[in-house]
């Protein structure tokens, strides 16, 4: 999967690391939980699952129940399991209780707590369980990555191919929340046919799907397709969550991907990105190749040096259309002075 956590998660599964004490944490609850319950059920053996199998809510888990159910030993097995959904909600006798037991783990017990740490939290039951137990946190994933993480968790999840066009419309009409793009996700593969799903499903099912996208957008801009780029820049900006910033930071880094690719080659941008933690994104490196194609290192330099203008210019305050219009004119000018 996409996310650094589900991959080292599975992981663990996998190899059936299970015993000890597991503290899933981040803002995507249905990620986390479903994380939560993936390792719960490897965890816990089927034959002994209703005398070795907890679950509590942190909303109304009573304190003394929690305690007795930690302090239970397996019965006809060698691990118990106990999961604690939501350990934010917890009182704070219900907190000491998971700060001493995860401090001090009894033998033969698995505890999986989740959580959502609050933003600027000093509690001390965070710090505990990050300390003693195996900690895993969801967070999303930068927004020009969303279409390669929905990618491959629409085929690893839910067992369907997903275009990059279907991805990228999906990404601009829902957002950043893993966890509602992954409830589409799990929605779309009831369309799935022949195993896959194009933009024409995503437009048929998924409200609010833009007629332009910011990932098409920057390829057509890396691609040197400036005039199409700027016959597009308005509607694009009519978009509340588009800037001028954002797009220039999308921009300028993956016109360094494309200087990779000029110096490297695909593989020196394939390994680029599994170093810097987005193996996910691998399949990108076939496009930045070939974007790459279009440039001189010379006119890349230049490009990008007129880029980072730009961006000063969009943080003094000057307005996102006049910027971008007057970056993509300089570097259609640019590109019509050839290779430098």
């Amino acid at each position: 999967m996409a996310l650094s956590a589900d991959a080292e998660l599975d992981r663990v599964v996998r190899e059936g690391d299970l015993d000890g004490a597991f503290f899933l944490h981040g803002e995507d609850e249905r990620l986390r939980d479903d994380a939560a319950k993936r390792l719960m059920e490897a965890a816990v053996e089927d034959g002994t699952r209703d005398f070795n199998l907890d679950r509590f809510d942190g909303d109304d888990v009573e304190p003394a129940d929690l305690s007795s159910a930690l302090s239970t030993p397996p019965m006809m097995a060698d691990r118990r399991v106990v999961v604690l959904f939501g350990a934010e909600e917890l009182t704070p006798t219900g907190r000491g209780v998971v700060e001493d037991t995860v401090s001090d783990l009894p033998r033969g017990l698995t505890f999986i707590v989740t959580a959502r740490i609050p933003d600027g939290s000093s509690a001390s039951l965070y710090s505990t369980l990050k300390e003693h137990a195996r900690s895993f946190g969801w967070s999303a994933p930068k927004e020009e990555e969303i279409p390669g993480w929905l990618m491959e968790r629409a085929e690893e999840e839910y067992g369907y191919s997903l275009t990059r066009e279907a991805a990228r419309a999906l990404a601009a009409a829902v957002g950043d929340d893993l966890s509602l793009l992954d409830a589409e996700l799990e929605k779309l593969g009831g369309a799935a046919d022949g195993g896959e799903v194009d933009r024409e499903d995503v437009r048929q099912l998924v409200p609010n799907v833009r007629p332009v996208d910011r990932w098409d957008w920057l390829d057509r801009v890396a691609g040197r397709e400036y005039g199409s780029a700027l016959e597009d820049l308005p509607t694009l900006l009519q978009e509340p969550s588009e800037s001028a910033v954002g797009l220039l930071i999308g921009m300028i880094e993956q016109h360094l991907y494309i200087g990779l690719a000029l110096e490297g080659g695909r593989r020196e941008v394939s390994d680029a990105l599994v170093s810097a933690g987005k193996p996910y994104l691998k399949w990108k490196a076939r496009i930045y190749d070939r974007q790459s194609r279009r440039w001189s290192r010379g006119q890349l330099r230049r490009a990008v040096s007129l880029m980072r203008r730009a961006d000063r210019h969009a943080k003094s305050g000057i307005g996102d259309r006049a910027v971008l219009q007057e970056l993509l004119g300089e570097l259609r000018t640019l590109k019509r002075q050839g290779s430098t």
